[in-house]
């Protein structure tokens, strides 16, 4: 640790941002609130929520969300500020790691072959600076040492913020996002595709329409939390 860092860390400690604990130097949310958030079950729970969303999908295999999501809860708060710039984008790449360690036993990601965030369109990302789904999938490989994949898969529109669309708006608008790039390239695989939030699921059903040329590919879809 340089000597800089380390004044800043005794002047300024990182603090848990639902309780103020302070933090040690690799978490960005403490234990204790870790243990809190609200889990679905669905690593082991099939027939769950999230895949009756995408039961009629091509290659759709299964899928799972981890988090419950409401709003009011500190898991809005987490959420809104590590995508919209109060907090650390980080936390997303941790939550991943734990999802990660708390469903790795229940074999919900065995035989998968690719990690693939859903993709932001370049002018977004370019707005925001990072892809909150590119977070949380690197928190995903980095515990299930699977590698993830940012090229093949590419997002062609550039649409309005989910959050300020209506339902039937988002299913509208969801229509021709991605392109797949060198799809033979993924030909047998298991791609898990992964998003921050599942609400109508349009974006990431359009994401499995794109892979529908991928032959024999098979596809898991996972998400950080469920709305």
């Amino acid at each position: 640790m340089s000597l800089f860092k380390y004044i800043l860390d005794v002047l300024f400690p990182r603090t848990c941002p639902i309780c103020g604990q302070v933090l040690s130097d690799n978490d960005y949310l403490c234990p204790a609130c870790f243990s809190k958030l609200n889990r679905t079950e669905q690593a082991l729970n099939r027939d769950n929520e999230t895949e009756d969303k995408f039961v009629d999908s091509p290659h759709f295999a299964y899928g799972g969300c981890w988090l419950h999501y409401r709003k009011g809860t500190h898991l809005q708060k987490l959420i809104h500020m590590a995508k919209f710039g109060e907090g650390d984008p980080m936390l997303l790449q941790q939550m991943g790691a734990r999802a990660a360690m708390e469903w790795e036993e229940t074999g919900f990601f065995d035989n998968i072959d690719i990690i693939v965030p859903i993709p932001l369109h370049p002018k977004r990302l370019r707005q925001r600076g990072f892809n909150q789904s590119e977070y949380i999938a690197k928190g995903l490989s980095s515990v299930l040492n699977i590698p993830m994949d940012t090229s093949h898969l590419t997002r062609s529109v550039n649409n309005r913020k989910q959050s300020q669309s209506t339902k039937s708006e988002r299913e509208q608008l969801a229509s021709n996002l991605f392109n797949v790039n060198h799809p033979e390239e993924w030909y047998g695989k298991t791609i898990l595709l992964v998003d921050d939030i599942i609400t109508t699921g349009s974006t990431v059903r359009t994401a499995i329409e794109a892979l529908k040329g991928v032959y024999r590919c098979r596809i898991v879809v996972f998400a950080l939390a469920k709305a």
